[in-house]
């Protein structure tokens, strides 16, 4: 290895990191992820129970008008 290689990222000093600031963060990003996670799951529910009543909504249409 060359003389003049140096690692991409220093150590840091263990003294020096705040752990209840990666604590605070940590829990802040779960929560998150588990707000998008609840808000993405009823997305199918919401689409299937659109297109039904897109479809009952024709078919009353199609039979009082065209029947």
């Amino acid at each position: 290895m060359p003389d003049d290689y140096h690692p991409p990222m220093p150590r840091r000093n263990p003294e020096d990191i705040d752990h209840g600031a990666i604590k605070a963060d940590v829990e802040f990003l779960i929560e998150q992820v588990t707000r998008f996670r609840k808000e993405q799951a009823l997305k199918p529910l919401y689409t299937m129970i659109g297109s039904a009543a897109i479809v009952i909504a024709r078919i009353e249409i199609f039979w009082r008008h065209c029947l």
